[in-house]
């Protein structure tokens, strides 16, 4: 949903552009998912994440987003990269800057995001949080290429064109 100060940008009706940070909480060789359905009916996963907000850097989006979606404080997230992605839903191309940041947490959060309600936090209700382990991840999340950015280390800068 578009909120004051997204850098979300209607380049035309059809047409637009989106810088977003996710995020990719890790515990035990596993990743915090939200799983989801494709239109198509493939089964996906996403991560947290959303909309920079202008004078905003990425890294505090990813902090504000982890607050209010997961009411998860945490003092520093590590950038693992930048993904451009393009796609196409419902009708409309999009071209999107991805900042993704990846943290690490404890067993008592990791427990506690589970079983977390959505209708306390800023999410749609229904949603749900899992973890699954890396590799599965790397199949199924969206955009594809964030599952190159599971692992901390290198730096990725990616390129994720789907059709």
């Amino acid at each position: 949903m578009q909120e004051a100060q997204d850098l979300r940008y209607f380049v035309s009706d059809q047409q637009r552009f989106n810088v977003r940070a996710a995020v990719i909480l890790t515990h035990a060789g596993q990743v915090l998912v939200t799983p989801t359905t494709m239109p198509a009916g493939a089964p996906a996963v996403l991560v947290p994440g959303g909309a920079v907000k202008f004078g905003e850097t990425g890294e505090a989006a990813a902090l504000r987003e982890l607050q209010e979606e997961l009411g998860l404080f945490l003092p520093a997230l590590n950038f693992t990269g930048i993904i451009e992605a393009f796609f196409k839903r419902d009708a409309i191309d999009y071209q999107q800057l991805l900042l993704v940041y990846q943290a690490p947490v404890d067993v008592a959060t990791a427990q506690r995001l589970v079983r977390l309600d959505a209708t306390a936090h800023d999410l749609p209700a229904g949603t749900t949080f899992t973890w699954q382990p890396e590799a599965q991840v790397a199949t199924t999340i969206l955009p594809a290429a964030l599952g190159q950015c599971l692992r901390p280390g290198a730096f990725h800068h990616l390129i994720d064109r789907r059709d």
